[in-house]
């Protein structure tokens, strides 16, 4: 289990978002505050069995900030999710490790090359 709380290490602040929801094989955390609030989900399904194709389990972890609407300026939010999809019983991390240091080694230079739309 994940726990109860989990904590974002952000650049800007560390963010604490709390179980809300756990149901199944998903669970919700959510942090609230006046001007925004940051949702994370994490769910656990699989996929469908095909002729060719076995079935995979499929692990994902969404977080969700958003910003409120104030006056003219109306809400928005930024959404950031991974997925890691293989077949049952399979436990290597090494794959999504290795992405995740990618993208903070390079101290986000990867990151904003993304968000810059290179590919």
């Amino acid at each position: 289990m994940l726990g109860d709380t989990i904590t974002l290490p952000l650049s800007s602040g560390n963010v604490v978002v709390t179980k809300i929801n756990q149901d199944n094989y998903s669970s919700e955390y959510v942090n609230l505050a006046p001007t925004a609030e940051y949702r994370l989900r994490v769910r656990h399904t699989k996929t469908g069995k095909s002729a060719t194709r076995a079935s995979y389990d499929r692990h994902s972890f969404e977080v969700t900030h958003t910003t409120y609407a104030d006056g003219d300026v109306p809400e928005s939010h930024i959404k950031y999710y991974f997925v890691i999809e293989c077949l049952p019983g399979e436990n290597s991390i090494v794959l999504a490790d290795g992405v995740c240091d990618l993208a903070i080694a390079s101290s986000g230079a990867v990151l904003t090359k993304l968000m810059g739309w290179e590919s």
